[in-house]
């Protein structure tokens, strides 16, 4: 089970009918593998694992109240089991080499996606059917919306490795590939939520290993960027805002948008999303039931249906009520939280950029409708969560796993807000 728990950190960026295969068989073998008590007492002492069961047994109670077609509670549902590969990974990832190897595997794959995308955009690959990018929009295997996502955290994680080389060279090599994937999102891929996502990853980064004098940083970095962007009516970022003001500015609440106009089709989404809770505020809608609810709704504005609002937090509170968002909200607190407890710095410090990465996301896209990023929530949180409580395991037993490798060099915790 641990080698298809680590092939699958590989797969996320590449193939969803690999990630469908794979999720076969660590279900099955988790079901089927025996050593239920040691399973669920490691779910057990795992909070962020309980969390996860916790909204997913949420979507269970809601399609007892659904208005959703048989289909879309089917649909959704599907969707929200990626939610148990959390509590599923917690024991087969409690070892610090199978961590090791998952995030390995998730970053070779994301190496093998930049290169593509290099090769791209620099018109050594021709479009073909077997890949998705073009010149225009040098993605490998994902649409640009996801590599972006992506790509972003993976730079993050080059970045938090490169502080915990042991070697000088090791060290710039990293930081080299970190600066590669950022550039490869901010320069060359159209995808504006890893524009963001990358910003805030970058923010955070620099405030982890320098504090406040990291925030001055990160503020002078970022206005230099502004002003260069500003300067740079040709480039993709100076081209990708100006649109996305343009078309922010041609919006008209309650006007259905032109088909071109991707802010103005969100904002449009958000204002009938916000209705559809305003109806239904404490219990939501049921599991599925929202593509319903927003079709009623549509049908009276004449805005075309959906069922996705490109928004993960009006998506769960729309469904499932405060109790949906309260939830979520708690999930997402208590992986911050957890993370000081996590057995290495490098873990401590992906388990929070992870965080920062699906909320920021999460209020841009629908992460947990997506099946790459939803995927990625799961399997990053089940694996990262799987060292909680490393230390305690290893005082209990009497000895630490010596020479064993880690994701970083190990440390004491870490404060809870750090």
């Amino acid at each position: 089970m641990q080698w298809a728990a680590v092939v699958l950190g590989f797969s996320i960026p590449v193939s969803v009918a690999l990630d469908n295969v794979l999720l076969a068989v660590i279900l099955l073998h988790w079901l089927l593998g025996g050593g239920y008590r040691e399973k669920l007492a490691a779910i057990r002492a795992n909070p962020v694992a309980l969390l996860a069961l916790a909204l997913f047994g949420l979507y269970l109670v809601g399609t007892l109240y659904t208005i959703g077609s048989e289909s879309d509670v089917l649909n959704t549902l599907s969707k929200a089991t990626r939610l148990l590969l959390v509590p599923a990974l917690v024991l087969p990832m409690r070892e610090h080499v199978w961590r090791v190897r998952a995030v390995t595997a998730f970053l070779a794959a994301m190496l093998v996606s930049m290169l593509v995308s290099y090769l791209f955009w620099l018109g050594v690959i021709p479009v073909n059917v077997w890949l998705k990018g073009t010149a225009l929009d040098p993605v490998a295997f994902k649409a640009h919306i996801t590599h972006n996502l992506f790509m972003a955290y993976t730079a993050f994680l080059f970045a938090l490795a490169a502080v915990c080389a042991r070697t000088r060279r090791g060290r710039w090599l990293l930081f080299a590939l970190a600066a590669g994937a950022a550039v490869n999102v901010l320069v060359m891929v159209p995808g504006r939520t890893g524009h963001i996502v990358v910003l805030v990853l970058f923010t955070y980064f620099l405030y982890r290993e320098l504090r406040v004098k990291g925030f001055a940083i990160a503020g002078l970095a970022l206005a230099a960027l502004a002003a260069v962007v500003a300067l740079s009516p040709d480039s993709m970022l100076h081209k990708r805002f100006t649109l996305a003001d343009d078309e922010y500015q041609q919006w008209r609440a309650g006007v259905p948008p032109d088909q071109s106009s991707s802010v103005g089709q969100r904002l449009e989404l958000l204002r009938n999303t916000v209705d559809v809770i305003r109806d239904n505020p404490v219990l939501g809608v049921g599991t599925g039931g929202f593509a319903a609810a927003y079709a009623a709704l549509a049908s009276r504005s004449g805005d075309p249906a959906t069922k996705n609002p490109h928004n993960e937090f009006l998506m769960i509170v729309s469904q499932l009520g405060l109790a949906g968002l309260a939830l979520l909200l708690c999930l997402f607190g208590a992986q911050w939280w957890f993370a000081a407890r996590l057995p290495d710095r490098m873990s401590e410090g992906a388990a929070r950029g992870l965080v920062l990465t699906i909320v920021v996301a999460s209020a841009l896209t629908s992460t947990l409708v997506d099946h790459a990023e939803g995927l990625f929530f799961a399997y990053m949180s089940g694996v990262l969560y799987a060292g909680y409580g490393a230390r305690r395991r290893e005082a209990a037993s009497g000895h630490a796993e010596r020479g064993a490798p880690t994701l970083g060099r190990t440390s004491g915790p870490s404060p809870a807000g750090h």
